[in-house]
């Protein structure tokens, strides 16, 4: 028997970053620090499961504020690909483009037989820890937006699990 061996799993620190937003803007990880994040990686625009995963993130986005929560979404397509979906979906939260894949690296979501990113969602709290990850295997594998959306109620109401390094 074999285990996977995530650099960064719940419990751990997200690491930071920062990357390039449709706008051109940079947009960082550290910008959001006092609220949850729900961290989104897709393939990009030519995926229907994934823009439909956006398109659901974006309906219940007054349920993710609600939580005192954002919602970030990185694909590794090129900046002009980004503005072009962002255009199109009018999204209530940023798109971000991570072309060089260093951020989908980091997070342990690539998916080196395609040289592209699995889909992959990462729910971070407002001190930065990792309080769920789900890393789907291929398309059409997509956060589950429900799940999701309870585990930020959830970690409103003080209910998220401790770090790793401090269960005992």
């Amino acid at each position: 028997m074999y285990r996977l061996v995530l650099k960064h799993d719940v419990g751990a620190q997200a690491p930071g970053f920062t990357l390039k937003g449709a706008d051109g803007e940079d947009v960082s990880l550290d910008s959001y620090r006092g609220r949850a994040v729900v961290l989104i990686f897709f393939a990009g625009g030519y995926d229907a499961q994934a823009v439909k995963n956006l398109r659901e993130f974006a309906d219940h986005y007054q349920r993710v504020q609600g939580s005192d929560a954002a919602v970030v979404a990185i694909t590794p397509e090129i900046p002009g690909k980004v503005k072009t979906l962002a255009d199109q979906l009018q999204p209530p939260f940023a798109i971000l483009s991570d072309p060089d894949m260093r951020v989908v690296r980091e997070y342990d979501v690539y998916n080196p037989e395609e040289n592209w990113t699995w889909p992959a969602a990462f729910v971070i709290d407002k001190d930065g820890t990792i309080q769920y990850a789900f890393r789907g295997a291929s398309a059409p594998n997509t956060p589950p937006v429900h799940y999701i959306l309870a585990k930020l109620l959830q970690m409103k109401e003080g209910k998220a699990p401790a770090p790793a390094h401090a269960r005992t």
